[in-house]
């Protein structure tokens, strides 16, 4: 078990969080539509690299265990503090959920939670494209209803990919539910 240097572990985060954002990592300025950091499969790495680093960061800079201190449920009173800012991606939504959250204390939400839970109550649904020859995940009518929209999109390689996004209806319609969702979580 190693313990890694907080200070160049806090600057890791900065950076992988500018390009999970798609600016570049030094400047912090927007990257060009056709540059990499634009790329949703770049996006989705450099998330899921932030994740590995704020949990590296929350134990300390150790890999490993370091107690057996259990993290509590998410704090459902931190929500009274949640404002719409603009509609956006489950992952940037569950992002602003969690940045209000002592995580050393709590767990944090998980957007696949809230996808899960989405899919099995048929607001969203996983199918077969055969036109982008892949899996991909779409909105019903009944998720539209409640404001969670797709869109076709085009990375700047080409490669096609549907957005999921929540507008102010949609965030406000995971919010009502989060309590569900989380149960759900805890007995699935």
């Amino acid at each position: 078990m190693g313990q890694f240097d907080l200070e160049k572990l806090d600057k890791a985060l900065i950076y992988v969080d500018r390009i999970a954002d798609g600016k570049n990592p030094i400047n912090n300025m927007p990257a060009d539509n056709d540059d990499v950091m634009n790329d949703p499969n770049v996006i989705r790495c450099m998330f899921f690299i932030k994740d590995v680093l704020l949990a590296l960061k929350e134990n300390g800079g150790v890999i490993g265990k370091t107690s057996g201190i259990k993290k509590k449920e998410f704090p459902m009173e931190s929500l009274s503090e949640y404002q719409f800012i603009e509609t956006k991606t489950i992952t940037r939504f569950t992002e602003q959920l969690n940045s209000g959250i002592d995580e050393k204390e709590y767990k944090k939400l998980s957007y696949k939670v809230i996808t899960a839970w989405l899919k099995k109550n048929g607001y969203l649904i996983e199918k077969e494209d055969h036109q982008l020859n892949k899996k991909v995940t779409l909105t019903t009518e009944k998720g539209q209803a409640v404001g969670i929209t797709h869109s076709l999109q085009t990375s700047m390689n080409g490669t096609a990919y549907y957005r999921i996004e929540y507008d102010k209806m949609g965030q406000e319609f995971v919010l009502q539910n989060l309590s569900e969702i989380i149960k759900s979580q805890c007995s699935g």
